[in-house]
């Protein structure tokens, strides 16, 4: 153990690993120096010296997101928030919009009052998934980059892209190359490439892993998994934004959807966060074989995976038979891959070929 490694937060690790039953891997023990670095910064009442804080990336299933949520329990002080980026994009651009139309209105001046609400005294920030995919987002995550460099706040985030890859379209990258200038300047950029994908062991019980993927929906198969079809008498309208969702069942915990009512209709991600707040049990039935949408409903049912995933609510797929691992849509490949290791947690009835 080096001298800038605080042995609380490397305890804190192997302990946590040791009551899951895991052992740490080449590559996760590999980026702890670096994590535990962030974590003494950050209980640390000075401004975080340079490099403290921590970039994570590399493929899906490598345990970032475990290391992540390890740390930010090892760091045991108040001012601290940890957020899925799409949640914290959701909260900033809800509090920036909130007074659009006001007199006296400025987002650039809202932006500022709206990031200071959300950071607050918050001495470690913690980011699950951080990407850029919209060019109308870039300035603002810059601008959000540099405030928390500014404040010495120690940021830690996790992602499945390098940071010359993020924006990928190649028409509008160049907005945010001062963004992944800040990055590689001032966060210690890791890469978390381990050989084994750990979302694809078996074992998994719980949240989002508790749930199924049936290639048909006889009635055997639903028994089984304890589901019973939803009546006609219960369809019912969603409202948990702007749009109007159809579902085919809306009671207590479970929301039972089909696929083109959810995934073709005008639906956002926005939509899903804000039903899986109140609906920890999902049901998509009729998913089509997967050359049988269009590239916007297989988007919207990849966005629908990642919400749940990372929300740890239960999953029921019903469709989709032809699935063979290789998950449907146009979306960057480093997208497909994360929502196709996500989707391999559900448990498949009957297996492919069965």
């Amino acid at each position: 153990m080096t001298a800038t490694q605080a042995p609380d937060a490397a305890d804190s690790f192997q302990l946590a690993a040791a009551a899951s039953g895991l052992d740490l891997d080449a590559a996760q023990l590999a980026v702890l120096p670096a994590l535990n670095r962030a974590a003494a910064a950050a209980r640390s009442s000075e401004p975080a010296p340079g490099n403290s804080s921590v970039y994570l990336w590399g493929p899906p299933g490598r345990g970032k997101t475990w290391l992540l949520d390890t740390l930010f329990t090892s760091v045991d002080i108040p001012e601290k928030r940890r957020l899925h980026f799409h949640d914290f994009f959701r909260e900033l651009h809800s509090l920036v919009f909130a007074g659009y139309g006001n007199p006296g209105y400025r987002q650039d001046s809202a932006f500022a009052v709206a990031l200071d609400r959300m950071l607050g005294s918050v001495r470690l920030l913690c980011f699950d998934e951080f990407h850029v995919k919209d060019p109308a987002d870039a300035a603002f995550i810059t601008r959000l980059l540099r405030t928390v460099l500014d404040r010495g706040i120690v940021l830690v985030a996790t992602s499945n892209y390098a940071p010359p890859e993020l924006l990928p379209d190649e028409m509008f990258h160049h907005l945010f190359e001062p963004g992944i200038a800040l990055i590689t300047e001032h966060l210690q950029v890791l890469e978390l490439d381990g050989d084994t994908d750990y979302r694809a062991r078996p074992g998994n019980t719980a949240g989002f892993a508790a749930g199924h993927h049936l290639r048909s929906d006889e009635d055997g198969l639903l028994a089984d998994i304890g589901l019973v079809r939803p009546g006609t008498g219960e369809r019912m309208q969603l409202t948990p934004g702007t749009r109007t969702l159809q579902a085919l069942r809306a009671d207590g915990a479970q929301v039972w959807f089909d696929f083109e009512d959810l995934c073709h209709a005008q639906s956002a991600t926005s939509d899903y966060l804000h039903l899986a707040q109140t609906h920890r049990h999902w049901v998509i039935s009729s998913v089509p074989p997967t050359d049988g949408s269009n590239p916007y409903g297989w988007q919207r049912f990849g966005n629908v995976v990642d919400v749940l995933y990372d929300a740890g609510c239960r999953l029921d797929v019903i469709g989709m038979p032809d699935y063979d691992g290789l998950f449907p849509g146009t979306a960057h490949p480093t997208d497909l891959a994360r929502i196709r290791s996500r989707f391999s947690m559900l448990q498949q009835l009957p297996a492919a070929g069965g």
